[in-house]
């Protein structure tokens, strides 16, 4: 569901966040999603936490983020950086091989 960036709900402006999900990660996007993708709206000054919060994935599930195309690490990484307009998030399964 995008909003206008513009939006004001009280006193909350909102900003639209792309993530994009890869492998079991599908799972948590809202319905709407389509490719592995979808815009969603977060209150301005959101932090990746609140992302993860809003969609509904575990804090301590293992996961690599990445956003605007810089890794943040794997899932104990901290998850404090906050977002802005129009930033992309994606979320990555740890993969190993040998």
């Amino acid at each position: 569901m995008m909003v206008p960036s513009s939006l004001l709900s009280g006193e909350e402006r909102l900003m639209n966040i792309e993530v994009r999900m890869f492998m079991e990660f599908r799972s948590y996007l809202p319905p709407e999603a389509t490719g592995g993708r979808a815009t969603m709206p977060l209150e301005e000054g959101s932090t990746v936490d609140n992302l993860l919060n809003r969609l509904g994935i575990p804090l301590d599930k293992p996961k690599i983020i990445v956003v605007n195309g810089v890794s943040l690490g794997l899932s104990n990484a901290l998850h404090s950086p906050v977002l802005h307009e129009g930033d992309i998030v994606a979320f990555f399964s740890p993969v190993g091989g040998g």
